[in-house]
């Protein structure tokens, strides 16, 4: 397992530590931050797994040509002196991050009826109002352990996809490895 991996790994025992933590708390602001921290730790778990599977395959430039470079990335493919190049950021959803890496490992078009998918969605919802609030937060303990256990379940499924075995962290559910 590569640093990155192994890092963002332990992003998400603390997203698991951080969401133990707020259902063992009465304070109704300590459990809202909590809760909310949670959710986005476990969402940074899943941004440095995706950028980790895009870089394993990376070294052989068969792998992935500029236009999905420029997916992956999240850059903008521009022609320079007639050859297409990498240019400014260019942001992608995360949703369309991890079909296009199911796609790519599968050769299928991506399932959205696979059972974690709704779930996905919404946690992605929930992280999106997390960091570009328009309103105040009111995340519930159900709802941010069904996130948590959305981007779990989609690690996990992106992981067998493209190696062939199970995320080792899968195995332990939301059951947290840290105290918090």
């Amino acid at each position: 397992m590569s640093s990155l991996a192994e890092d963002s790994s332990r992003r998400f025992d603390f997203a698991k530590a951080l969401l133990a933590r707020a259902k063992g708390t009465t304070d109704e602001d300590d459990r809202r931050s909590f809760l909310e921290a949670a959710v986005i730790f476990a969402f940074s778990c899943l941004e440095g797994m995706l950028t980790d599977v895009f870089e394993h395959f990376t070294g052989d430039a068969k792998n992935f040509d500029i236009f999905e470079q420029g997916i992956m990335n999240e850059k903008a493919v521009k022609v320079q002196r007639g050859r297409p190049v990498l240019a400014e950021q260019r942001f992608q959803s995360i949703e369309d991050r991890v079909q296009y890496l199911f796609w790519k490992f599968s050769g299928e078009e991506f399932d959205t009826s696979k059972s974690w998918w709704p779930f996905f969605a919404e946690a992605v919802r929930l992280r999106n109002g997390l960091m570009h609030p328009k309103e105040s937060s009111t995340l519930e303990t159900a709802e941010t352990e069904r996130a948590v256990a959305a981007v779990l379940n989609a690690i996990n499924d992106l992981i067998e996809t493209v190696f062939g075995k199970p995320w080792p962290k899968a195995m332990k559910g939301l059951v947290p490895s840290t105290v918090i």
